[in-house]
This record gives structure tokens, sequence and C-alpha cells, in this order.
């Protein structure tokens, strides 16, 4: 009796683990998810800029070294063993064996090497080095061991390597150096998704890698990303089910989308904070009583209602949101509304303020440039609005310094040091030209390779502290990233950094 109930029980679950196949199978097919805005290419050497669309195709393409567990346990991925020297400017990678990119090519510490040189040379280098910080050399030690040699001490590189940091998403080398510059039109990474067709502008699409290791985790058969630049036409889109899945920023649109019973909405407040940059070389900007100024005209409650419909946006004091751990708690001494504080400010100064605010043509920047312009008015400040769609006319003046305003996002990076390190005077991500020894010193406090968080975590809080000071730029909202689906998509749909786990979804209708 006893061995024919085991036999049952065997046969069961041998049974349930078929079932479990066949509907992991039936899991297959294709996820459409919207794009809002197009781009120019892939390789984060040569073209890194960053913004959720773009990220989310990525992650599907390429893998990071390692990742953390709720207790910030190391989880190996294409790493499996991270070395760092006790004065932190020595990181040794040992990479994992028998890996291959989607073309076949073995993947191996040159692919780590040969980017980098790519990166070094690439006509946004000083872009890079903003991202990146005082890497001064990636040598492959051996064939799978890769170290990353800092000019300094860098307490923060470890969650460059053990988190969802795009620089280190490489392409396969022989492929890299066959093609040339066209690389960034196609990517070959080691992800479960490979490129199999792109018609720029219009929309894109991933296959299955055949080489992925995990081929049990590739539940779709593809991803179509169409380009719907509207807003409302994505949500129409969805509704409709013309599509499956898409991020937006706009609390108005996951507000109406909590409505439909057939539509899933996942919030998540992005720890980095929306801000106006000022170039702080050339007046009037080159004043922080004019900072300060700007700073006190605008009741930054109003943007929130206005371009958010008031869902989602918390009010900025700190450069990381109230979830982070990089958080001050709010005592930074940032400028809260103060018309009359901005007035005398300006009366100090004693000459016409006037200026251009670049910004991105979607409604959520545009409508809250507006509010700003709106508040700086009353308080006598002329400010033209320059509205740019995203692409070429957007970076590459960003890059030259062509711009005298402009709204842009601080990422809720993994760790501050990568943040801070753009307002050091010689930082070549240093697009507010903005020079103060004062600055340099609170930031070279945080340099010391701490053992003690919390001390690390002080340095940072008196840095923001100094920054706020000199008003280099001001500090807008903290806003929310919503994954709006059908229920009939599975998986991880929370975005974290902005970005979704495309890849490790799956369809259930």
């Amino acid at each position: 009796m006893y061995f024919c109930s085991k036999v049952i029980i065997v046969g069961l679950l041998f049974f349930f683990g078929f079932i479990s196949e066949l509907l992991a199978e039936k899991r297959g097919g294709t996820l459409r998810v919207a794009m809002n805005r197009t781009f120019n290419g892939f390789d984060t050497a040569t073209s890194p800029t960053v913004f959720p669309t773009k990220l989310n195709v990525q992650r599907a393409i390429y893998e990071d070294l390692f990742s953390l567990d709720k207790n910030g346990k190391i989880i190996p991925i294409l790493g499996t063993s991270l070395e760092i020297s006790s004065d932190q400017k020595l990181f040794k990678v040992t990479l994992r064996k028998g890996v291959k990119f989607s073309n076949g090519e073995p993947f191996t510490a040159r692919a780590f090497v040969d980017h980098f040189k790519r990166a070094m040379k690439a006509t946004m280098v000083n872009f890079i080095r903003g991202q990146i910080g005082p890497v001064k050399d990636v040598v492959a030690v051996d064939s799978h061991t890769v170290e990353f040699r800092m000019s300094r001490p860098h307490a923060g590189f470890k969650a460059a390597l053990t988190g969802p940091f795009q620089f280190f998403w490489v392409n396969a080398p022989e492929h890299a150096k066959n093609m040339g510059p066209f690389v960034t039109k196609l990517p070959v990474g080691t992800g479960p998704y490979m490129l199999d067709d792109w018609e720029q502008g219009v929309k894109l699409t991933l296959v299955r890698n055949p080489n992925y290791r995990y081929p049990e985790k590739q539940y779709l058969d593809r991803i179509v990303m169409p380009l719907v630049s509207r807003e409302e036409a994505r949500f129409n889109a969805l509704k409709s089910s013309d599509i499956d899945l898409y991020i937006t920023n706009s609390g108005k649109i996951a507000k109406q989308a909590e409505k439909d019973p057939s539509i899933e909405v996942f919030g998540q407040v992005d720890q980095g904070s929306g801000i106006v940059a000022l170039d702080t070389s050339k007046p009037p900007l080159d004043d922080v009583r004019v900072r300060k100024a700007l700073a006190y005209a605008v009741d930054r409650k109003v943007e929130v209602q206005a371009a958010l419909g008031g869902v989602g946006g918390i009010l900025a004091t700190d450069w990381f949101g109230p979830k982070s751990k990089w958080y001050c708690g709010g005592r930074t001494n940032y400028p809260e509304y103060n018309p009359a504080k901005a007035k005398e400010l300006l009366k100090s100064y004693g000459k016409p303020v006037k200026f251009k605010l670049a910004v991105l043509t979607f409604p959520v920047f545009l409508t809250g440039a507006q509010v700003y312009q709106s508040f700086w008015k009353r308080a006598g400040i002329e400010v033209e609005l320059d509205p740019r769609p995203p692409g070429a006319s957007w970076v590459l003046p960003l890059l030259r310094g062509g711009f005298q305003s402009f709204f842009l996002g601080i990422g809720g990076a993994l760790d501050p040091g990568f943040q801070a390190q753009n307002l050091h005077s010689n930082s070549g991500g240093n697009f507010f030209k903005f020079h103060h020894p004062e600055v340099d010193k609170a930031l070279e406090r945080t340099y010391p390779p701490f053992d003690n968080q919390a001390k690390r975590k002080a340095a940072f809080c008196d840095y923001v502290r100094t920054v706020i000071k000199h008003q280099p730029f001001l500090l807008r909202y903290h806003n929310t990233f919503y994954s709006v689906s059908k229920k009939y998509v599975k998986g991880p749909k929370m975005p974290v950094f902005k970005m979704s786990r495309l890849h490790e979804m799956w369809l259930d209708k």
C-alpha cells in the first residue's frame, strides 16, 4: 500500500511538472510595449544617454555583473566573485565561464577592456566620465578576470558593479570591432533577448537569444516595441489591446487606468529628482542671488498639480527621495516658496533678469516649464521657453553647453558618489559649469572609503547642504513611474530605477 501511494505521488509530481512545462509554453507569444520616444543607438560606450524607453530595451539585451538581495548580499550574474582593495581603488571581478554572446562569441574579460577603450575615444567621453567616475583603466588579468582601476578611492563603485548600471552593459568585442561605429545600431549582448529588427522612429523587435544559458526563463517569443509618442494614444492603445504594457510618469493617466478592470497599475517613486539645471558661468545665472531668487519665486506644488494632476509627485528637498537610504531627512535648507524673498534678492542684484529655458516637448515637461515661467514673470523675471524634441537637437547642445537653463533629471543612482561628482570643478559631467572651492572640498570629504555607512551618509548630506547653499540648480519633485498593463501580463512589473524587467514577463491569456 505504501509503495503504491509512493508511485502515485511520484506520478502526480511528474504530471504536474509536465503540466507546468505546458503552461510555460503557453506563456509564449509577443509582448507589445509602447515606446514614448526614439533614440539613436544601444551601445553604452558611444551612446550613453539614459531614459526609460531605451533602458528597458537594453535591459533585455545585456546583463549586469551582479545583483543584490534584500539583505545586501551579492548575487552572481555575469560575475562570480568581487574583490575590493582596502583603499577602494581596485575592484577585481571574476567572470562566469561558458557564457556566450548572442552571436556565439565567448564572453571574456576582453569585452570590458575594449568597451572602456571605445568609450574613452567617444564624442561623449565627458558625459561618460561623469557617469562612471574616477575609472582610470580597465585591465584583463586573464581571460575571465577583469580589474577596474581607480585614480582615487571610489567607495560607491561597488554599487555600480552590483546593480543595473548602464555603462557596464557590454557588446561582443569582435562584433564591436568589425562593426565600428555601427555597433550602436546592432547590439550583441549576453541577455535573454536580442535585436531582430529596428525601424528607427517606428518600432523595434526583440527575439530570443539562441545562446542564452537559461532558455527555460525565456518566456516570450518576441518583444515588439512600437513608437507611440502621445500619452493619450498609448493609453487608448492599451485599452483597445493594441499594446500590452507601457511605462508612464503621468499620475493622471495612472489614476484613470486603475478604473479599468482589465488593466493593472504598479507605481514606484523614483529616488532621483527632477531639476532645473542652470549654466552658472554667465550672467545673470552666475550670481547666487539670482539663482536663489529663482528658487524662492516658484510654488512647486502648482507644478505637481498642473503637470501630474496632483498625483505621484513628492516635492524634493534632497537629491534622493524619502525611501532612499541616502535621504537627508529634508534637512538641507532648500528655499521654499517665498515671493517677497525672491523680489528682495532681485532688487539686491539690481539688473534685469532674462534667459532661456530649454525643455523637451513632452506635455509633462512643457506644462512644468510653463508653471515656472509664470511664477518667474510675477517676480519680474523674463524667461523664454525653448521646446526641443528628443534627439540630437537636445543632446548635442546639452553636451556642448548650449543651454542657459534646462529641465533635467538627477536619476535615482545606486550611490550618491556618482551624482555628486558632477558638480566638482574638474568633472567632465559638470553641465552647470559650476566651480566653487567650498563645494569641491565638501565633495572630497565624501571620497574616503568609509567602512561606516553612517559616516558616508553624513558627509554626503553635508555636501548636499553645501551645494544647495550655492544653488547651481533648482530641485523640482521626485516623480513616480508607473507600469500600466493588461492583467494577462505576468511577472515583475514594478518599475525600479525607471526600468521594468520586460525580459522576465510572460503572457497568460
